[in-house]
């Protein structure tokens, strides 16, 4: 393959057997002319001046006052760019610039280097650019509350943040749906945290953990001798919410008469206690979950239309975690930089594989399992590195399995190799089989494109189009 189009790749590194290794690599197999900086100030200046075909960034830098830090989030906050980055991470990802690693590496090596993998790897992701679009650098969205923030890069959750967000100083119920674990809770309380009533209580009733017939107490409260156990007066969260807010969570597990007074409550504000005929009066705002879709409970009588109904006015679906790809790894670091306070527990290096295996899990549990899985890995971890050995057999199982969404080292470049015989007889036919202008199209020589199509027995594809043509007018004629 030559880089017709640009012919020049750029090595970062300040240790001569990588950067020669790299330099006869893309010399021989591809035609580049590489440029090599010896330091990350150098590569910067020299990225100013010129893109690249293809980076190649040493992350392990010798001197021991060099950090990618600042080269890696150039490139990451770069608006566009069409040329991939590729780490050589032996020792992995130093914690303090792994974000941006994240973000701004499109693949990593490991050493010694591997030039067969180097070949595959850069075939694959230069005809993946010659053919996409240019790589865009992720956007954010982030809400902050007094206590606690949201941020996401999943441009399907910028509408709902905004809107919860806009919402919030309205003083108005709310209804969000989503599967257990995706951070309900921690929007309703970034709700209430955004709303005037930031300065008052807020409360959650777990109402799936409450045995049925203690949650109309646990809500309403109850008056000494209303039943069994009742030994004293006992005020309910609506009363103690008074003007705050209360989550309600798992709302769809409440019995017809607490639906019922659950909705008075909501649309008046009243409320009597167990055993009593006094009615009280709470001004608390309601914010109700659920992990089920009420709709359908509501086909089947087992939730009241009226109550859904008066819910279903502002109704927030929340996505799993496995349809926000984008925000696996930047929370899978987030909670590594709790954990690490919270237990003082020393994380120096986090390796790229832990990251991708991470990402790479469906996460069935959501934002829930994800943080009990990485809390697991830093209490475990006893070099100061996180790698996939720390995570649990399941996840590293679950990973590997999940073919169809991974992103890393032999994965989407092995599965665009793997569909390079299509991509070849596409462009050959595309260009009529004149294999010059083939070439040209798929960025390659005329000797490489010879070499593959002898590779997949592609040579007489002209020939055999030709005969089929001929016997399909033929046919016609008959």
């Amino acid at each position: 393959m030559t880089c017709n189009v640009n012919p020049h790749a750029l090595i970062v590194s300040d240790d001569r057997d990588t950067s020669d290794l790299l330099n006869v690599c893309l010399r021989e197999d591809f035609g580049c002319l590489p440029q090599i900086a010896r330091t990350y100030d150098e590569a910067e200046r020299m990225l100013g001046e010129r893109e690249p075909r293809a980076l190649f960034l040493d992350l392990s830098s010798r001197r021991s006052n060099q950090s990618p830090a600042r080269l890696l989030a150039m490139i990451s906050e770069r608006t566009r760019r069409n040329f991939p980055v590729v780490g050589i991470a032996p020792q992995g990802f130093a914690r303090e610039w792994a974000d941006v690693a994240h973000w701004a590496l499109d693949d990593t090596l490991s050493l010694p280097l591997d030039r067969d993998r180097i070949r595959k790897l850069l075939t694959a992701d230069l005809v993946r650019a010659a053919r996409a679009p240019q790589r865009v650098s992720p956007q954010t969205c982030e809400a902050k509350g007094k206590s606690l923030s949201i941020r996401t890069f999943t441009p399907e959750m910028f509408r709902l943040i905004d809107q919860l967000v806009s919402i919030a100083r309205h003083d108005v119920a709310l209804l969000l749906i989503g599967e257990t674990g995706t951070g309900k809770s921690t929007m309703a309380r970034l709700v209430h945290e955004l709303s005037p009533r930031s300065k008052e209580v807020f409360l959650t009733v777990p109402c799936g953990a409450l045995p049925a017939d203690l949650i109309e107490s646990e809500l309403f409260g109850h008056v000494r001798g209303a039943f069994t156990g009742a030994e004293r007066d006992r005020e309910g969260k609506f009363a103690v919410a008074d003007r705050g807010t209360i989550l309600l969570d798992e709302i769809d597990v409440l019995g017809a008469s607490q639906q019922a007074k659950l909705l008075r409550v909501i649309e008046t504000g009243e409320f009597e206690p167990l055993g009593s005929n006094e009615t009280m009066c709470s001004g608390a705002r309601v914010i109700a979950a659920s992990n089920v879709d009420l709709a359908k409970l509501v086909k089947e009588n087992a939730f009241r239309s009226d109550l859904f109904y008066r819910l279903n006015v502002l109704e927030f679906s929340i996505p799993p975690l496995r349809h926000r790809k984008l925000d696996i790894v930047p929370l899978t670091l987030s909670f590594i930089e709790e954990f690490t306070a919270d237990y003082q527990v020393e994380i120096k290096r986090i390796h790229p594989e832990f990251l991708a295996t991470i990402r790479e899990y469906a996460w069935p549990g959501n934002i829930r399992e994800l943080k009990n899985h990485v809390r697991r890995s830093v209490l475990f971890c006893k070099t100061g590195e996180l790698t996939p050995e720390q995570l649990t057999e399941e996840v590293r199982r679950g990973s590997n399995s999940n073919h169809s969404t991974r992103v890393g080292p032999g994965t989407i470049f092995d599965r665009v190799a793997d569909n390079e015989k299509g991509i070849l007889e596409q462009a050959l036919r595309e260009n009529d089989f004149k294999r010059t202008k083939t070439a040209e199209a798929l960025g390659i020589s005329r000797v490489g494109l010879y070499k593959k199509m002898k590779k997949y027995d592609l040579l007489g594809l002209k020939a055999l189009s030709t005969n089929v043509a001929m016997a399909a007018a033929a046919g016609s004629r008959a």
